[in-house]
């Protein structure tokens, strides 16, 4: 099932637009390997012997072999028979996608053993194939398409937990005081929901503040001043201290913004667990729109589950996106 979902991604891919496809396949190869399936147009082409062709068009064989592994790692026999029992064309990749990846010594005899056959071996992670697919469709970002192409993927990869320790980055412009003073986030219900571990705080090019998803509720505050609650996630009821930053939260929310005392999930972090940080975007444009990263992989950190909010915190300061 993962692999044929991968599957009809990159052909979903191919359908939207085939350069798209290419650079995101190339995105997930090392810069020594070139994929190329637009044609190359060329005119008054010279030959050897018989003169001059008019015109001619050239388009790279190619061969994509895909293995997948919700856990662990393959056998490295087999994949070198998958190469081995295939008529190589001009380009050749096996690409291992997985939890985790190979180390550089195996990556490395893998590719010297498969190279007798003209294949090329690449070992990514779930978490590393998101990220790419993301980066591509922030490159167009007035493609509808492509842009709900990436997203549905990430809901599917986090439904079947293909990915864990999750990092949203969430645009926070007009709300960045009351996000730092409330220790909160909050959106409209018509965004929906998908569980992720950790909230980054954007504003002014930068992630500001880091906070691990406690308590997330939806909530609405009448007009009698009396807030009411639907737990969505989170261990225990909510507290009144809880209760009140969400009501200082709405109440000084301005209004020029729109109304937020109905129809609002808000997703409440600890004191201890909420950060500053700087982790700072360096491409020309702002964010427009959610963001997200395994932390696992963008950090490289093994075991990520033991770190605390603020060692994460402090380690993004060190990096840049």
């Amino acid at each position: 099932t993962i692999t044929n979902n991968i599957l009809l991604l990159l052909s979903n891919l191919y359908r939207i637009n085939p350069k798209i496809y290419e650079l995101f396949i190339n995105s997930i190869l090392p810069e020594n390997i070139n994929y190329e399936i637009i044609p190359f147009f060329s005119q008054q082409k010279s030959q050897k012997e018989g003169g001059i062709i008019d015109g001619h068009i050239h388009t790279k064989a190619t061969k994509i072999i895909i293995e997948t592994k919700i856990a662990g790692l393959d056998n490295t026999k087999k994949l070198i028979n998958y190469c081995k029992n295939e008529n190589p064309s001009e380009t050749n990749i096996l690409i291992h996608i997985s939890h985790s990846t190979f180390d550089e010594a195996t990556i490395k005899s893998i590719n010297q053993r498969i190279g007798i056959y003209n294949f090329n071996f690449v070992s990514i992670t779930f978490s590393e194939l998101i990220s790419s697919l993301q980066e591509i469709a922030d490159e167009y970002p007035f493609n509808e398409e492509l842009c709900r192409l990436s997203k549905d993927f990430y809901y599917y990869c986090i439904s079947m937990n293909l990915i864990k320790n999750i990092l949203r980055i969430v645009p926070c412009n007009k709300s960045f005081e009351l996000n730092e003073k409330y220790h909160l986030y909050f959106q409209p219900e018509s965004r929906g929901y998908s569980n992720h571990q950790f909230t980054g705080i954007y504003t002014a090019k930068e992630v500001k503040y880091i906070g691990k998803v406690n308590k997330v509720f939806l909530a609405e505050l009448t007009k009698k001043e009396k807030l009411i609650t639907e737990k969505i996630s989170g261990n225990g009821e909510i507290t009144n201290e809880e209760e009140n930053r969400i009501i200082n939260t709405i109440r000084n929310f301005p209004e020029i913004y729109g109304d937020i005392s109905k129809g609002h999930i808000f997703f409440l972090f600890d004191d201890n667990d909420f950060c500053p940080t700087k982790f700072k975007k360096l491409t020309s444009r702002g964010l427009r729109k959610n963001k997200y990263y395994e932390l696992k992989s963008l950090l490289n950190i093994e075991n990520i589950e033991n770190s605390s909010t603020l060692e994460i915190a402090e380690k993004l300061n060190d990096i840049t996106w």
